[in-house]
């Protein structure tokens, strides 16, 4: 469940801020902007995290989309997003990432959590122990967010920044 966090007293602080940013980092070919994200949270399997990031937009519609698409397809598949939120919860270990059966047999969470691996958004912290880096919690968090929408029970203000 979505929990309303209190925002300061400047209703569209974030958007207020990002709309400062100007200059060559911010503006290239015609597109302007920046985008930021961040998050605080403590969750059994990755301790506490405070993390934040901003790009330029025209980075991020320059930058390799090959790489994005190898995380999005990772991501793709309802069991590897099950291991990644059994990760957080604190499962650590090829058999408690079993214990569900949502997760599959022994050879599917290991195929799957391969995968993981290759991107990055799964690491071995010694045999059969994994986890999710402290540096891609957020991000994961962010787009599994996205992906869900307004389907999570949003509290923020239904009015869009295009309403401004």
């Amino acid at each position: 469940m979505t929990r309303a966090v209190p925002a300061p007293a400047e209703r569209w602080w974030l958007l207020d801020k990002l709309a400062r940013n100007t200059g060559a980092e911010f503006t290239r070919d015609g597109v302007e902007g920046s985008l930021a994200y961040g998050g605080r949270l403590r969750a059994p399997g990755a301790g506490e995290i405070v993390w934040q990031l901003e790009h330029g937009v025209p980075d991020v519609l320059d930058a390799d989309l090959g790489a994005a698409s190898t995380v999005l397809s990772a991501l793709g598949h309802p069991l590897r997003l099950e291991i990644l939120r059994r990760l957080l919860l604190g499962a650590h270990t090829l058999a408690e990432l079993q214990e569900v059966s949502e997760t599959g047999t022994s050879g599917q969470v290991h195929r799957h959590l391969r995968e993981l691996r290759a991107t990055g958004l799964v690491v071995s912290q010694r045999r059969n122990h994994y986890a999710v880096p402290p540096e891609r919690v957020v991000p994961l968090l962010v787009i599994v967010a996205a992906a869900l929408g307004t389907s999570l029970g949003e509290r923020s203000d239904p009015e869009s920044a295009s309403d401004r």
